[in-house]
Parts: C-alpha cells; structure tokens; sequence
C-alpha cells in the first residue's frame, strides 16, 4: 500500500515509531474494547503522518511467534505510512545532491520519506509497480521462512561490534591519529560519490578531488549524526549488542527527517545529547504516553 501523504505535501507531523511504540500503537488498537480502528481515524483525519524504516520489518522479522509477526506486519501496512530510507540510502542522497550543487549540475534528488515500492526497489536493486511490490506480511514472512536472508545482517553486527571494540582500542592506544581518522571520513564521503551525471556524463576525477577537499563528515545531516553517535561510542559509552546497533540506526536515519520520535528506550536519551551537537537533529523525543495522549486520544 503506498502513502497516504507525499512528502512535498504533507501537513500533518511526520511522526516516527519506534519498533517497541508501534507494537504498543497496535496493542493500543487491538484492546480497544469497542474493537473500533480508532488509531487508523487519527491517521486519516491527518492528525499524523506515522513514518517507519526497514529496520522495522527487519526487527518484524526476528520475532518468535510467527502469527504475531504478520499481524504486526498487516497494521505496518494499514497506518499507510510514509517509509524512511536507509540511513546509508539517506547519506548517499545527501552527499549527491550538495555535490552536484558544487559541480552546478541539475539534479533532483530521490524524496527521503517515500513509498514502499521506492524503498523495497532499493532493496531490491530494481524498480518495482506498485502491484509487485510485495507486504509488509509478505516481506517478512519471507524472511521468517528463510532465515538464511538475515545472516549478512548477522555477520555485519559481529563486524560492527568487533571494530567498534578495535576502535576504542586504537583510541585508548593513541593509534588512532586525527590524520587517519580524516582520510577514513574522506573515503567515506568518497564512496557515495557518482560515477556520472543525471545526463550520463562521465565526472572527472579532479571534480571529486576539489569537492572533498571542501567537506567533512559534519557537512551533511545524517553523516553528521552518525558522525557525532560514533564518537560517543568510541568513548567506551556506546552498546554492541543487536538491539543497541538497531536503536542506533533508528535514531540517526530519523533525527533530521521527521518531526517527532516515539520512543521509551532509555538508549535513546543516551544518545540524544551526542546526535544534539549537531545542527540536524530537528526532531523532538517523546515517550509513547506523551504521543498517545496527544495524537490519538
């Protein structure tokens, strides 16, 4: 089901749950004694726009009781929400569209908060209809059935988890020097420019050579965030484990692209103040008794 507001013409709050307030959303809904779809009337009445990621269908997904995943999966669906690209999705959009400004080159950027059948092509690396775009039910059943899917996901928590220890290592050590931590920024940056034009033309190499000489990190919203989150990480402050890296990822695809984040993880508060020294993070925090009482009730 695709979104019922766009993103250029949305007039309500672009409101993002997280995976523990969008299951208490749907148990709210569900125990309603009238059985009324009273959360779905909130919606349409545009008193919210409810935003989600992909990373909600991958937490969907490694739930236990199959049943309860799907049902989850269908109210996914009937919020007929706007989707959340990718935080790495978000960064190389951000990275594009201020680089091509730097190269004066006309260029319209993908919308961050999209539709499912932009976000599953994504995935998919191939541009799906509306009509082959399968469900949130569909997509995470698959994963359920095949749990093979969810290893690459496994393996780059283990690889994450180990180098963000190497890190703190490196950085109790003095082995990370501010010089090296600069050219890991700059290849990072690096790594989401494009190869070509909107037109097709072929960009030059002293092109992308003048542009990253002029940036940081701390130039684009969402590479900022991260940027400021890792750092409080590298402290020695930061979690490893699953639902940590998870939270992690919510919070710095969402800070600068929504207006409120429904979340009572207390991680959440502890990264707020690091992802606050940047200029991005325009969205509020609530906890899901502050958002239910005023957006729902």
């Amino acid at each position: 089901m695709g979104p019922r507001l766009t993103e250029s013409y949305r007039t309500a709050p672009a409101i993002y749950l997280d995976q523990s307030a969008l299951i208490d959303l749907y148990q709210s809904h569900h125990n309603q004694p009238t059985g009324t779809a009273k959360n779905f009337e909130v919606v349409k009445e545009n008193r919210f726009v409810a935003v989600l990621s992909p990373w909600h269908l991958v937490e969907t997904a490694k739930a236990q009781h199959v049943k309860k995943a799907g049902q989850l999966a269908d109210f996914m669906d009937e919020l007929q929400p706007l989707w959340l690209r990718d935080r790495r999705d978000l960064e190389r959009i951000e990275v594009q569209t201020d680089f091509f400004s730097f190269a004066n080159v006309p260029y319209t950027p993908p919308a961050c908060l999209t539709s499912s059948t932009e976000i599953w092509s994504a995935m998919r690396g191939r541009q799906l209809s509306p009509d082959t775009t399968p469900s949130s039910r569909e997509f995470v059943e698959a994963w359920i059935a095949n749990p093979q899917l969810m290893a690459p996901l496994i393996r780059s928590h283990l690889a994450n988890a180990d180098a963000l220890n190497n890190l703190r290592e490196a950085i109790v050590s003095g082995k990370l020097t501010a010089a090296m931590r600069a050219e890991g920024d700059r290849k990072l940056i690096a790594g989401f420019l494009p190869q070509k034009t909107p037109a097709g033309i072929i960009i030059d190499e002293g092109t992308k050579k003048a542009y990253l000489d002029t940036v940081s990190p701390k130039h684009f919203p969402t590479l900022a965030i991260e940027s400021e989150v890792s750092e409080y990480s590298w402290a020695g402050q930061g979690r490893t484990d699953w639902n940590s890296m998870i939270d992690k990822f919510h919070l710095i695809s969402a800070l600068s692209h929504v207006d409120i984040i429904v979340s009572d993880d207390r991680y959440f508060s502890l990264l707020l103040p690091a992802a606050a020294k940047t200029k991005f993070g325009k969205a509020s925090l609530f906890k899901f008794n502050e958002f239910h009482k005023a957006f729902v009730l």
